[in-house]
């Protein structure tokens, strides 16, 4: 993986303010007649209307705490500072965070927050030493982070933005982060937009994701690390394995070998728990032999920089939204898991 010896600095900071602030208003006017993610709902969320994703111009966040469970050149030794966004434009049956993206009108509303409430929260991770801001599951509120964004650097933040994401992204609104997402973090699910249908309710999904990664990848290139380990920007993309290979594997890893680069550093994951609506077949786990022909795809595909998480591992990735000030108890809060979690 290249290395740069240049320091930690954060893309936004290039941008004058006003350029930053151009960027906010302008996503801002797509919620007008919305069209922030794929769905295209065209519904006016500035006057309180919703679309797929249930939001209105209003941002909720259901929990910002420092998460030590990212791959390794994401958490360094001091943590992600994560706002994990309410509610989501996808609506996976087997969705982990599923308390927050589905249920959060019962189980974890959040609050319906100022964007200056959520400036002072990324004030405050940065405060309690977040290498970076995690911004999780943004896809359909990017106007109100970048607002947010805005107030939160005349403020004093400066430490890089991490956009966190199922990939289901409009290549308009990823534009106007050019310049200002230092690492992008996708998870590409499907190869098939049939399953993403079947199981995640989206339509699609193959074409916009696609989409969407090569438009990241054009605005960061791949991950790039500094001396330290840490990342400085760059993309990595995730792979969520799933049972029976209902993600086409094979495909996702060809498009990114082929049609970026074997260079892009690839988090192969084996965190799959059947929770929430899994049913057959998605109603186990993945098999150790699974998760074996998945790593020997990639290496046959010539990838130079995997990450993989151990199959021994049950409960690192399991939140539980019922305690937004600490929903993963388990999951490495100190970093002392971290190293059994990845594997470079």
């Amino acid at each position: 993986m290249k290395s740069e010896t240049r320091k930690l600095s954060a893309r936004y900071l290039e941008l004058s303010r006003s350029e930053l602030e151009s960027r906010a208003d302008q996503a801002y006017e797509i919620y007008r007649e919305c069209r922030v993610c794929p769905h295209a709902c065209g519904v006016d969320r500035t006057q309180g209307q919703t679309g797929y994703c249930g939001q209105t111009d209003l941002l909720r966040v259901s929990s910002s705490v420092l998460h030590f469970g990212e791959e390794p050149p994401l958490v360094g030794t001091r943590g992600v500072g994560n706002l994990f966004i309410t509610a989501c434009n996808m609506r996976c049956d087997y969705c982990q965070n599923f308390q927050i993206s589905q249920l959060w009108e019962k189980e974890a509303p959040g609050l319906e927050r100022t964007y200056q409430s959520i400036a002072r929260q990324m004030l405050r991770l940065q405060e309690e030493g977040a290498h970076f801001i995690g911004w999780v599951s943004p896809s359909h509120v990017v106007p109100g982070l970048l607002k947010s964004l805005v107030l939160a650097r005349d403020r004093g933040l400066k430490i890089p933005i991490i956009y966190n994401t199922n990939a289901y992204d409009a290549l308009p609104t990823l534009k106007l982060l050019d310049g200002v997402v230092d690492i992008y973090l996708p998870d590409l699910k499907y190869a098939h937009s049939v399953n993403a249908k079947e199981v995640s309710h989206i339509q699609e999904y193959a074409e916009f994701s696609r989409e969407a990664v090569l438009e990241m990848y054009r605005q960061v290139g791949p991950l790039v690390l500094g001396e330290n380990g840490l990342a400085l920007h760059g993309l990595l993309v995730r792979h969520l394995l799933l049972p029976d290979d209902l993600a086409g594997t094979w495909e996702t890893l060809c498009f990114i070998a082929l049609e970026m680069s074997p260079s892009v550093p690839l988090s192969l994951m084996s965190q799959y728990r059947p929770v929430h609506k899994a049913r057959f077949p998605l109603n186990r786990e993945i098999t150790l032999e699974e998760y074996e022909s998945a790593i020997a795809m990639a290496r046959e595909l010539g990838f130079e920089n995997l990450y993989l998480q151990s199959m021994a591992n049950k409960v690192h990735n399991l939140p539980n939204f019922d305690n937004t000030e600490n929903p993963f108890p388990l999951d490495c809060t100190q970093n002392q898991d971290n190293a059994a979690v990845w594997q470079l």
